[in-house]
């Protein structure tokens, strides 16, 4: 008889995201994701061990991370956008004749094109960002509540700039936010050698483990760990979260209550899509606050699978007291490392010795 094998769930990861690196030093850049920006930031520029090769190179350090895309509700999924976004001239996400126009348009003026092969054009800065609006509106990622966040002014200037004329606008879902990440002004010899070890506290400042998840956690538990039969705030029929996927409404003062299905439906309904599957936002049936359906997932997720990130997140540190006894304190944000292992993807290594420098340029 075959061994059997054992199908491991996992909570939607606390945080992922893609980014794009530009060296300070060259006309480079560079596509990866990560659960960590800060941690990953520091390892592109050399100040810990880990990072891809192509950024390891010297005279392309120090590195810079010029903005991310979050919101994706997996591991996979973020995978999936960073190939893509490394080569949106040869991803099926797009469709075929997209595919040849845009790789016709980037290998103008490259010498000798392989007649055989579809290599990876060289892409500007322009092209990167393009290709990122794009990707943000085809139908395979349309439905994921994804944002874009920009930590360097002058990029997003050039996003303003190159996608005002492209001719598909960008969906009304997706958020844009602009956060600078200067660094300090300080003496020109303290600062060469601090660029490369530094990271903008407004990196470092990302939350990247589950404590936008906290209270709602704390609030579920309280509702429905009593065990009691519940009504659903939809169809208004019995429930228990022993036998049903419950959803709990995460404003402080509703007690709402809700079927998944129940709740999926209700939230298709409102943004009239009867196409769609899933459900990007809605409102509570009883409170009517505006909610992402990626949030209310979450928190159901971590609910059904997180039990070892539960116990992270609401795990006790011990402390002494003056008189030499110990008392134990709630630890208010536990760190992401004690659950992950380095879980960064160099998805651009797959290019290998192929990729040379003339492609950043």
């Amino acid at each position: 008889m075959a061994d059997s094998v054992k199908i491991e769930s996992r909570p939607i990861p606390a945080f992922y995201c893609c980014y794009l690196l530009r060296s300070k030093n060259r006309k480079a850049f560079y596509i990866g994701s990560t659960p960590n920006p800060a941690r990953r930031l520091g390892q592109h520029n050399g100040s810990s061990k880990g990072g891809a090769k192509r950024t390891s190179m010297q005279g392309k350090r120090p590195w810079e991370m010029t903005c991310i895309v979050t919101g994706f509700p997996s591991r996979a999924a973020a995978l999936q956008f960073e190939w893509a976004w490394q080569n949106t001239h040869a991803t099926r996400h797009i469709e075929r004749e997209v595919r040849d126009a845009r790789l016709e348009e980037l290998q103008k003026g490259r010498k000798n094109p392989s007649p055989v092969k579809r290599p990876r054009p060289p892409m500007s800065l322009e092209a990167r960002l393009k290709n990122l609006h794009h990707l943000l509106g085809v139908g395979s990622f349309s439905r994921w509540p994804l944002n874009i966040r920009f930590f360097a002014q002058d990029v997003f200037a050039q996003w303003e700039k190159h996608i005002s004329k492209m001719k598909t606008k960008l969906r009304k879902d997706v958020t844009i936010r602009v956060t600078p990440a200067e660094l300090p002004k300080l003496a020109p010899d303290v600062q060469s050698e601090m660029r490369t070890h530094f990271i903008p506290e407004i990196i470092r400042a990302i939350p990247v483990a589950y404590e936008d998840c906290k209270a709602h956690v704390e609030k579920s538990q309280n509702i429905l760990g009593d065990g009691q039969q519940r009504t659903c705030s939809v169809c208004r029929s019995g429930m228990s979260a022993e036998e049903s996927l419950v959803l709990v409404c995460p404003v402080e003062t509703c007690r709402a209550v809700s079927h998944m299905a129940c709740m999926s439906r209700k939230f298709l309904a409102e943004e009239s899509n009867a196409d769609a599957l899933i459900p990007i936002q809605g409102s509570c049936p009883s409170c009517h606050t505006s909610l992402r359906w990626s949030d209310l997932m979450k928190e159901l997720s971590l609910r059904m699978y997180g039990e070892e990130e539960l116990k992270v997140m609401f795990k006790t540190k011990r402390k002494k007291k003056l008189d030499g006894t110990v008392e134990e304190d709630a630890e208010e944000f536990p760190d992401i490392d004690e659950l992950e292992v380095d879980l960064d993807e160099d998805l651009d290594e797959t290019w290998g010795e192929n990729v040379n420098d003339d492609e950043d340029k």
